[in-house]
């Protein structure tokens, strides 16, 4: 008797065993299942098959706007469905579009082009449909947040004076902010109007300083003034601004700078501001930085919160991206090798 109630206490120990080393087996591969779910693999798509100059989304990211070197304007669907042609008036130049300025709000814009002789810049008003040529003393410049006035840098015709100027779109209404004693200073106005920040394009030397102007009372001040400052771009709170720097390698290294802390934070991301892009929010940066053997570049994205990175797209083919901006829950891209927008999809 007592040997039968241990073959039968054998045998159900063995079925139970059984039992949970199945359900121990289907739990692992359920979870191993999820979590590729939650790994997707991203891949790129070709939005447009013609090279552009400029692309834009609109306010509320239902449509991309750009442009052809021809200086014609389209809109498509993010998803590059529903592509039409905005009628514009003749594209004032001879020689190709060569970048355009949007504004944050208004339907207006700022296009230019080079040629031999210089570069002409030319404001574009929607209400009337008409270009009006800016004169050539008009340096850097910067659309106001209110999308109807502009700073920017005039220098006379003399080229012996310069100064830093606001006025309307269409350089009407001017008003001196203040004299500056360079005639390249690069203009990056602030998101509530008030001030701008700004910093040499051709400095001299091994520093190049970062200032800020009061808008209103024209007073300066120095907000980085240590080492050989490239570029800024402000975030939408304007109580930040990321900013490049020189570095030892050939890639500029990007930094953030708090107003609040008077702190500067290095980012660990080696690119520039064509290669960048924001969040609606600000508290996310996107960046098409380059890979450890520099064949091509591969997608980061940061929070400027905790400042962790993570990679979130590296091509098996090699791409050089640039105007990225995010749009629709998507990254978007010109490649340069064609001029052609892609986006980063699942």
């Amino acid at each position: 008797m007592n040997k039968k109630i241990i073959i039968i206490l054998f045998a159900l120990i063995i079925v139970l065993s059984f039992a949970a080393g199945t359900v121990l087996l289907l739990t692992r591969n359920s979870g191993e299942e999820a979590q590729e779910e939650l790994v997707p693999t991203k891949s790129t798509a070709k939005i447009l098959d013609q090279p552009i100059v400029s692309a834009v989304p609109s306010f509320d990211s239902t449509a991309i706007w750009y442009f052809d070197r021809l200086g014609k304007l389209f809109r498509v669907n993010p998803d590059g469905t529903g592509l039409s042609e905005f009628t514009l008036p003749p594209w004032p130049p001879n020689g190709d579009l060569a970048g355009v300025k949007w504004p944050a709000r208004g339907n207006d814009f700022i296009a230019w082009a080079s040629s031999v002789t210089g570069t002409t810049k030319h404001y574009f008003d929607n209400a009337s449909a008409q270009y009006t040529t800016w004169p050539a003393n008009i340096q850097s410049f910067d659309w106001m947040p209110d999308g109807r006035r502009v700073v920017y840098i005039w220098q006379a015709g003399d080229k012996l004076s310069q100064q830093l100027v606001m006025a309307n779109a269409d350089t009407s209404g001017f008003r001196i902010v203040a004299e500056v004693f360079w005639p390249d200073l690069k203009v990056y106005a602030s998101p509530n109007g008030l001030e701008a920040l700004l910093v040499r394009a051709k400095p001299e030397g091994d520093t190049n300083k970062i200032y800020k102007a009061d808008l209103n009372s024209g007073e300066f001040e120095i907000v980085i003034g240590e080492k050989k400052n490239l570029g800024a771009l402000w975030l939408p709170n304007g109580q930040k601004f990321l900013f490049t720097q020189e570095s030892d390698g050939q890639l500029a290294k990007v930094l953030l700078y708090d107003f609040t802390t008077r702190l500067q934070t290095d980012l660990n991301l080696k690119t520039n501001f064509e290669k960048v892009a924001l969040d609606s929010t600000g508290n996310t940066l996107f960046a098409a930085v380059p890979k450890a053997n520099l064949a091509g570049e591969m997608f980061v994205k940061v929070d400027l919160t905790t400042f962790q990175q993570e990679v979130i797209y590296d091509p098996d083919k090699p791409i050089t991206a640039k105007n990225l901006f995010f749009a629709n829950g998507n990254l978007y891209y010109i490649n340069s090798a064609d001029n052609k927008l892609y986006f980063i999809t699942e």
